[in-house]
């Protein structure tokens, strides 16, 4: 049933230019009085300010269930490092990662926000701010978020707007027609060469979910003492990036063949 999800959503997402996951807002230390469903508000409002500043054509945002269903059990834990965030992000395939966690300073909450590039690990923005109570941390990511992702428009600007000069106008070259029967196969060709490629890198990602399974067994097993606890690790987190990047070729390469149908 996971397998069917996530070969479902890859296929939707790879219609999409860039996918932001924006990870659960969480306790910086104990003695926060805040409770889950306080925190998990902040941060469903911190995605829907997200959704409604960003274009929905260009961005797609990873909801809760769908980081949890991407990552292994043992990878679904709190970050309150840049490093931590910027490896979550990478191994859910997603361009773009969010972390925020709340503080106390003297007798007040403080929250912090950052955004991540996921590639490069880079530090795109943040906001920091600090209230009496939750309401007011409330209030200002409602303020501030939309400023932090806004800054990621101005990312993807398009390539004409930076030229300087028109290109100067040539008088088009006359070019013999193609025949229709060559114009006609070439589409389906196309498109079955898309499919073939997309149903084999899904078949590798298949290949990869029982592998990361077959080493999680093998790590549960190890005592964090063990000289080959950290190797057993490795190994699960090295099929699980291989099977979410197959699930992104793969679920590209299908909705392209499919495009192709369709369109020709």
């Amino acid at each position: 049933m996971k397998f069917i999800f996530t070969l479902f959503f890859m296929a939707i997402m790879a219609n999409a230019a860039n996918i932001i996951a924006i990870l659960e807002i969480v306790p910086a230390s104990e003695d926060i009085e805040v409770t889950i469903s306080e925190f998990r508000h902040l941060t469903d409002e911190l995605r829907t300010r997200a959704r409604q500043t960003l274009p929905r054509n260009e961005y797609s945002i990873l909801t809760r269930d769908n980081i949890i269903q991407l990552l292994p059990p043992d990878d679904a834990k709190e970050c309150f490092d840049d490093n931590c965030a910027v490896e979550i992000g990478r191994a859910i395939g997603a361009e773009y990662v969010t972390q925020g966690f709340v503080g106390k300073f003297g007798e007040k909450l403080t929250l912090t926000v950052e955004l991540y590039e996921s590639m490069s690990g880079n530090l795109l923005g943040s906001f920091v701010t600090e209230s009496d109570g939750i309401m007011g941390l409330l209030a200002t990511v409602r303020e501030k978020a939309p400023e932090l992702f806004g800054q990621l428009s101005s990312l993807s600007e398009p390539e004409f707007s930076k030229l300087s000069v028109l290109p100067e106008y040539s008088e088009p070259q006359t070019i013999n027609p193609i025949p229709q029967t060559q114009k006609s196969r070439s589409p389906m060709f196309i498109a079955i060469g898309l499919d073939v490629l997309g149903v084999a890198a899904v078949g590798f990602g298949v290949w990869q979910e029982s592998e990361a399974k077959k080493f999680h067994k093998d790590y549960e097993a190890l005592n964090g003492e063990d000289a080959d606890y950290k190797g057993a690790q490795k190994k699960v987190e090295n099929a699980v990036q291989k099977r979410n990047i197959a699930y992104i070729v793969g679920g590209t390469l299908l909705a392209a063949g499919i495009g192709v149908h369709i369109w020709f």
